[in-house]
């Protein structure tokens, strides 16, 4: 919190009627209280001697609000209580890493918050940086000018490895980030946000080359708060396998994908694994944009997709190239069936790229046994699971029935199709893998 904006108590009764902004925490004006944010009221100029921090803390500590608090590096290896209305300079490229065993927890209140700040605003600070087996609760706590990329990956970045489930070690409650250099917060490995997080903001963050304010491993995905996302290089939350410190690159685990306010820009995203069944479920509104050549694939019958959109606020799949195009991604693959996939109210854009798979089916891409669409299907579902879908501008099919059996299953009565390239679905092979001399290609405009 800036020095100039801790106003004595005494100046805050005398101009109490001449500046209506100014309120204490016994009687806030109605206009100073907003429902989340760090308010900057209430808090007293420090009066001590500044106290400064580096090297390594062994022992609990209290960093109290009556001075300020200047850190160059610092390790902590023990508990750090922050205090309401403390605030904490750090030096530019200096780092607060809490280690396993450590805790970093900051106590601030609406109208008395905690504020970490770069001592020079023109050279932002390191991380925070929550290690595997530490703990890092941060309440009503403002991080500005940090996400120095020269010693940082991110203003808070979680650093964990493969285990599943995984830790939660980073707690949020009415947090901002703000002025990052880099992305505000990185979750690596199967690392995530602690229960009950809630209210964190990121803005103005992000680099040229990690322009977004969220960046998380899949496993992340079910964790993240409620909050804003806005005003920053790219509006948009990175899920990918790269985001990790370790090589889990799956979704191990149930998650659920809730509407954040910007859409979810993916990198490439696996459901379960050959050991592990996971379900995702897409809530509605949910909007996730894959890069080129990415696809969103359920393993195998263990692993299910959910996505539950409404007419008025479909779950959206495209493109997340700024001029999108027919192709641009691989498009929904299921590799087996679940009774638990449910696609509704959903709309599927410019996928239908390379899928790198062939011969199922009977309808093949000329001229090779290519089979890309923007929807894939390798095993024959007991029911139609999708509904109410909008498919567009796919560069290959539609919907591919890959599989060999009946074609009972059927998708065109409940789905709409639009500028899609070759079939709108395809004709699966019979149960002896045959296929007619000219199968049925039904078309779309």
């Amino acid at each position: 919190m800036r020095a100039s904006l801790r106003r004595p108590a005494l100046l805050l009764l005398l101009t109490a009627f001449a500046l209506p902004g100014c309120s204490s925490e016994s009687n806030p004006a109605p206009d100073d209280t907003p429902d989340s944010g760090v308010v900057d009221t209430g808090c007293p100029t420090p009066t001590g001697a500044t106290v400064t921090h580096q090297g390594t803390i062994s022992a609990p500590e209290t960093w109290s609000a009556n001075s300020p608090h200047a850190v160059s590096s610092l390790n902590v290896n023990a508990a750090v209580t922050v205090e309401p209305c403390t605030l904490v300079s750090l030096g530019s490229s200096a780092s607060i890493q809490v280690n396993s065993g450590g805790a970093f927890i900051t106590q601030g209140t609406q109208a008395r918050p905690v504020r970490l700040q770069a001592a020079d605003s023109s050279r932002p600070w390191g991380q925070l940086l929550v290690a595997e087996g530490s703990t890092v609760r941060l309440s009503w706590t403002t991080l500005s000018g940090g996400g120095d990329p020269s010693s940082a990956d991110a203003t808070v970045r979680v650093r964990a490895g493969a285990d599943l489930p995984g830790a939660r070690p980073l707690f949020v409650d009415h947090v901002t980030i703000e002025d990052s250099a880099g992305p505000g917060v990185v979750i690596n490995g199967t690392a995530g946000f602690a229960d009950g997080s809630n209210a964190l903001t990121i803005t103005r963050s992000g680099s040229e080359s990690k322009p977004q304010p969220l960046r998380i491993n899949p496993n992340a995905l079910g964790t993240l708060p409620s909050g804003t996302y806005t005003g920053n290089r790219e509006d948009a939350i990175l899920v990918g396998p790269g985001i990790a410190s370790a090589t889990l690159s799956y979704l191990g685990g149930n998650a659920t994908v809730r509407d954040l306010g910007v859409p979810y820009h993916v990198t490439d995203l696996t459901v379960g694994n050959h050991d592990l069944g996971a379900t995702l479920t897409l809530e509605a509104g949910a909007e996730l944009r894959f890069d080129p050549g990415s696809r969103l694939l359920v393993y195998d019958g263990k692993s299910a997709l959910i996505a539950a959109g409404t007419q008025a606020r479909p779950v959206v799949f495209t493109s997340a190239k700024a001029a999108p195009a027919a192709g641009d991604w691989a498009g929904l693959r299921f590799d087996g069936t679940n009774p638990a996939n449910r696609l509704e109210n959903i709309r599927v854009r410019y996928a239908g790229g390379p899928c790198l798979c062939s011969s199922y089916g009977c309808n093949y891409l000329p001229p090779s046994f290519d089979v890309s669409s923007a929807i894939l299907l390798f095993k024959e579902p007991a029911t139609a699971f999708i509904t109410g879908a909008s498919i567009e501008d796919s560069a290959g099919h539609g919907i591919l029935r890959g599989w060999d059996g009946s074609a009972a299953v059927d998708f065109l009565a409940t789905n709409t199709f639009a500028r899609i390239a070759e079939c709108t679905q395809t004709l699966p092979r019979d149960a002896s893998g045959r296929c007619p001399s000219d199968p049925p290609c039904p078309r779309a405009p």
